[in-house]
């Protein structure tokens, strides 16, 4: 019997492709398969930029598997059952299959929906996991700040579910990274103004790429629509 192939996970990191690791770079050249997570609409995908922007990829099979950006869960579940699917027929044959993902593979990415069903189709398949340079840690880095010190509390959180769960974390953690901040970003500065905490807050879109932006006086924001790629970081001691 054909041994299955491995699925790893391969985080690109946010943008910079200079912050591709090196093992994401071995694994990703070894590796038979390219699979690619695309938003619907026929969108570039962001980490596959990254990947030519670091090294050539001539010759490899390339998989594109397609995401719906939506909260519908039965949309999603078929979406991702479809793209194991695809997946797991290359592991079937004994390829290796690399999914490219923005950051790390296992913060807020699709790969870490994925492995269930692909184990359930390939239940011999290996599955491993190549860690990414997270974007809040390139953010923090072009300021540059510290996210915790010695026994500070740090909680990363989506805005884009429930703003009261943000307040919360805001009264609670010494620095809170806030992402999904695109559609909420004036009710946000309302939150860390109330909190009296807008001198330790920082704005950043896009790091580490060409379009790359950094804003420290967060009332600049107000009426803005930011780039889907963005956040906020709040720290208290500053």
């Amino acid at each position: 019997m054909t041994r299955p192939g491995i699925f790893y996970g391969v985080g690109v990191g946010p943008g910079d492709p200079e912050l591709i690791t090196l093992k994401a770079i071995r694994v990703i050249s070894s590796a038979a398969v390219l699979a690619i997570p695309k938003s619907e609409g026929g969108a570039e995908s962001q980490a596959l930029a990254i990947v030519n922007r670091a090294m050539p990829l001539d010759g490899k099979e390339t998989l594109e598997l397609s995401f719906p950006m939506t909260k519908d869960s039965a949309a999603l579940d078929a979406s991702r059952r479809q793209a194991a699917a695809l997946i797991a027929e290359r592991l079937c044959r004994g390829q290796d299959v690399a999914f490219i993902t923005l950051g790390d593979p296992l913060l807020y990415s699709t790969f870490s929906y994925l492995m269930p069903f692909v184990k359930e189709l390939s239940p011999d398949t290996e599955i491993r996991a190549v860690p990414g340079i997270t974007s809040f840690s390139a953010a923090a880095s072009l300021i540059p700040a510290a996210l915790a010190e010695t026994d500070s509390k740090v909680i990363i959180i989506p805005a884009a579910y429930d703003l009261d769960r943000v307040k919360e974390a805001l009264s609670y953690a010494d620095t809170v990274v806030i992402l999904k901040v695109n559609r909420a970003i004036d009710k946000l500065i309302d939150l860390i103004a109330d909190a009296g905490l807008s001198k330790g807050s920082f704005f950043v879109s896009r790091a580490g790429w060409p379009q790359e932006e950094v804003v420290t006086n967060l009332e600049e924001l107000r009426g803005k629509k930011p780039d889907y790629f963005s956040m906020l970081i709040v720290r208290k001691n500053v």
